[in-house]
């Protein structure tokens, strides 16, 4: 997981949020919430609020303590666990998976608790914009919110691990991680000036 789809160097200015302030049901089992209304509390029309007391599943990138500190200058509480029907997919030329529906696999993870909003806020920055964010039901019964892979772009057929990285490139990502959070601490910086 992480940022710009056609770049794997993230850019702080490009708005990560989805458009949209409801939830969408998508074949009556996954529901997609938006970014733009994680803090606000429910409306009259929605339903669903976004549920903030969910943990992060995180089956990439996010699952390296390395690049979490470098994010958030802490590894949040966190469990090992896994996402039934669900595969971390390989991306073409990308680094980072994408996780997507696949009913015979099961994507190994973690599960980030006690995440506040403004590390909530540096992860949607981060992420890919073109993720979803979804509620998802865990291998140990607990529900999670997760980044899933959209149909489009395909992704590999390959599934994705940690190993997927070499030493050098997880040094550079690492460092990207890194420039990535000192961008945005600038760029929040500015709109409080």
């Amino acid at each position: 997981m992480s940022t710009s789809s056609d770049n794997p160097n993230p850019n702080p200015n490009t708005p990560a949020a989805k458009s949209g302030s409801s939830p969408t049901k998508i074949a009556g089992k996954l529901e997609l919430l938006s970014r733009l209304n994680r803090f606000q509390p429910p409306s009259s029309s929605s339903s669903s609020p976004f549920p903030t007391h969910l943990g992060l599943f995180a089956y990439g990138t996010l699952t390296i303590d390395a690049v979490m500190h470098a994010l958030l200058d802490r590894v949040p509480p966190s469990a090992l666990t896994s996402a039934p029907g669900w595969r971390a997919a390989g991306l073409p030329d990308l680094p980072y998976p994408g996780l997507v529906a696949e009913s015979t696999s099961d994507a190994p993870g973690r599960i980030y608790h006690d995440l506040t909003e403004p590390e909530w806020a540096i992860l949607d920055a981060f992420e890919n914009p073109k993720y979803d964010i979804a509620r998802i039901t865990l291998a140990n019964g607990a529900e999670a919110l997760v980044y899933v892979w959209p149909a489009d772009p395909p992704v590999l057929t390959t599934t994705w691990t940690v190993d997927s990285i070499d030493t050098e490139g997880m040094e550079d990502y690492i460092a990207m991680c890194v420039e990535f959070r000192q961008d945005w601490e600038e760029s929040q910086g500015s709109k409080t000036s």
